[in-house]
Order: structure tokens, then C-alpha cells, then sequence
């Protein structure tokens, strides 16, 4: 399933890339977002044009339980492996499950991209969110394609005023 999300950021290009790639951003995102858990960077390489890193995410489940069985809050977090290529204004990313048996089902990939409009940034991200289930199960597929898509969404979305808040509260005055 193919998803598209665009958002206006109140920051220039360059404001809205300093504060994505700000190592404070990490705990600012954690501590304003009402989603997320936990925001662990595990790796951050900046290679001048190119900046690699690993990142954890962890937000609160989305359900508690499936019939009898209740769904232990790692089954939802996941590493994000991304590459932002700075001259292009790009992140390509991968988000991978954390959890084994969850991460051979979920494909999750797409690209972020900025674009300045007229003093203020759009960021756009298009990908693709891909559940491999068992024949019988296929069905279900498309269901649970648009609910982790819906939610996935829901995270974006709350990060938006968090990154408009680091902008002018942390960069701005810092």
C-alpha cells in the first residue's frame, strides 16, 4: 500500500534540516510527542552531504490485545535505518520491527523530501507499508496495511508542532 503525507513546517529548508539532524531533537521529541515512548539514536554517522543514522522508536500500542492474548509494547517499536542527503533535501528510510516475528511480515519504506514555500518548508514523505502474511491470512493484509498506515500517519502528524516548537524554542534562540 503506497501512502503520501505533506506538512507545512514553520522554518526555512535549512532550519527544518538543522533541527531533523540537532542530536537534542531526539529527547525534545520524546519528551513533547504523546505517542512516542521512546526515541533512542543508535547510530548517527555525518559523512559531509550525507548523514546515516539508526534510530529506535517505540510508540504506545495500538491495541492491547488479540483475542486472549495481549500484544507486549515491543511488538510496535521499530528502527528506522535512513540516509539524508543534504543537497537533495532527502531522506530515504526503512523502518524495520524490532521484534523478529513481526519484521519478516512488515515492509516499511518510503522517502522524506523538504521543499521551501515561500519562507516556510514542505515535507512531503511517500512510501510503502507491505504486510507478507500466509494466503490464507491475505485478506487481512489490506486491513492491517491501513491501520499500521493510519497510525504510522498519527505519529507524523504529532511530530509536526513538535519540530515547529524545537524551531523556534531551541534553534532560534539557542
Amino acid at each position: 500500500m503506497r501512502f503520501e503525507s505533506r506538512q507545512r513546517i514553520t522554518g526555512t529548508v535549512d532550519e527544518v534540516e538543522r533541527a531533523m539532524l540537532d542530536p537534542r531533537y531526539f529527547d525534545f521529541l520524546l519528551q513533547h510527542h504523546g505517542v512516542l515512548l521512546e526515541v533512542q539514536p543508535l547510530e548517527v554517522k555525518d559523512e559531509g552531504d550525507k548523514v546515516r543514522r539508526k534510530v529506535r522508536y517505540r510508540p504506545k500500542p495500538v491495541i492491547a490485545t488479540i483475542g486472549p492474548k495481549r500484544v507486549p509494547p515491543e511488538w510496535f517499536a521499530f528502527v528506522e535505518t535512513s540516509t539524508y542527503d543534504k543537497k537533495r533535501k532527502e531522506l530515504t528510510f526503512t523502518n524495520v520491527p524490532t521484534s523478529h516475528t513481526i519484521s519478516k511480515m512488515l515492509v516499511n519504506t518510503g522517502t522524506l523530501r523538504l521543499r521551501d514555500v515561500g519562507g516556510a518548508t514542505e515535507r512531503t514523505m511517500d512510501g510503502e507499508i507491505s504486510l507478507k502474511l500466509p494466503l490464507l491470512m491475505k485478506p487481512l493484509a489490506m486491513i492491517g496495511e491501513r491501520i499500521i498506515q493510519s497510525e504510522g500517519l498519527k505519529i507524523l502528524d504529532g511530530e509536526a508542532p513538535v519540530l515547529n516548537r524545537f524551531i523556534s524554542e531551541v534553534l532560534r534562540k539557542g
